[in-house]
């Protein structure tokens, strides 16, 4: 699952997806990769806003790659209820002062943003990559790069690349007919500055001290398994990437999870045993993660993705247990 503040708006671009200027991926590709290093490699500090269909959110971010090894951020929104979440390497730490509960979870997810490709190996069979012209975003300058789907079983993407440091400024996900998903920007950013970790200190880390913590997130127990579900009619482009077995602390048994993806959108199958009470066949969405659940084969199985609504149903409708790889 996805961090909770991560992507956003600060206005339309000013180059149309539809209207993009340069069709050699090549280019679109170099400056994918340049965006993908600079996630991790890049120092910097700002404020973003993030909006979809429903909901607008304004964060503070700030990012770290301490030069004696590990990744530091701090994540504050500034809407709404307070909340903070501070990451230290793989640890996430979220504080929720309203309810004086302190969420400790591991993770290898970067707080931001939650929209760049994992991977470019075979993205171009999904998607058309093209860069258009140049904008600014932020009183910086950055390139324009588009992924254009090459079908309706996932959104397109356009990212704002800041040119010097490759770091994404702006981030939007649209859906076949172009209208928006979800719109990512930063508002104001420093980029580069060395480590100063009183920067990524949580301001509650005193108060929080007789807070409730919950570390129930941590006891579990995962490994690579075949669950003995499979999908019959997997979407093209999409690949398997992990299938495990968790077995979660409060759980009545084991969580088989199956990831899929084509390089930029990713999709989790959940499948647990059937709660008490039955799930109802439900179709919801946050911003461009749309959420499935239903029962089958006395399971209670949950798709969720960056995908349209068609791509995670037609997943979770064509899944199937073979049950005795499943024993």
């Amino acid at each position: 699952m996805k961090v909770i503040w991560a992507a956003i708006f600060l206005g339309l671009s000013a180059a149309n997806p539809a209207l993009a200027d340069g069709v050699d991926p090549e280019q679109g590709l170099s400056w994918l990769r340049k965006m993908i290093d600079a996630s991790n490699q890049i120092n910097y500090r700002g404020t973003f806003v993030y909006q979809n269909r429903h909901t607008s959110e304004t964060s503070r971010i700030v990012h770290y790659v301490n030069p004696a090894g590990g990744v530091f951020e701090k994540l504050e929104a500034l809407d709404g209820p307070a909340r903070e979440v501070i990451r230290t390497n793989d640890q996430v730490t979220c504080y929720l002062p309203a309810t004086k509960t302190v969420l400790i979870e591991q993770r290898n997810a970067r707080l931001l943003p939650a929209l760049l490709p994992e991977s470019l190996s075979g993205i171009t069979g999904s998607y058309i990559v093209s860069t258009g012209g140049r904008d600014r975003v932020a009183g910086h300058e950055c390139q324009v790069v588009t992924l254009e789907p090459k079908d309706s079983l996932r959104y397109g993407r356009q990212f704002c690349v800041e040119t010097r440091s490759g770091l994404p400024l702006r981030v939007r996900t649209y859906s076949e007919k172009k209208d928006h998903v979800e719109l990512f920007a930063f508002t104001q950013l420093a980029i580069g500055g060395g480590f100063n970790r009183d920067r990524v200190k949580s301001k509650y880390a005193a108060k929080s001290r007789n807070w409730r913590v919950d570390r129930s997130a941590l006891d579990t127990n995962e490994r690579q398994v075949d669950t003995g579900w499979i999908v019959n009619n997997q979407p093209p482009g999409f690949r398997k990437l992990t299938e495990v077995r968790r077995s979660i602390a409060g759980r009545a048994g084991a969580v088989a999870q199956i990831v899929f993806s084509d390089g930029l959108a990713a999709i989790s199958v959940f499948i647990e045993p059937m709660p008490k009470e039955r799930p109802v066949q439900a179709l919801t969405h946050n911003g461009a993660v749309n959420i499935y659940t239903l029962s089958l084969a006395d399971h209670m199985v949950t798709v969720l993705g960056e995908a349209p609504a068609a791509t995670v149903m037609q997943i979770a409708n064509s899944l199937e247990l073979r049950t005795a790889a499943a024993r």
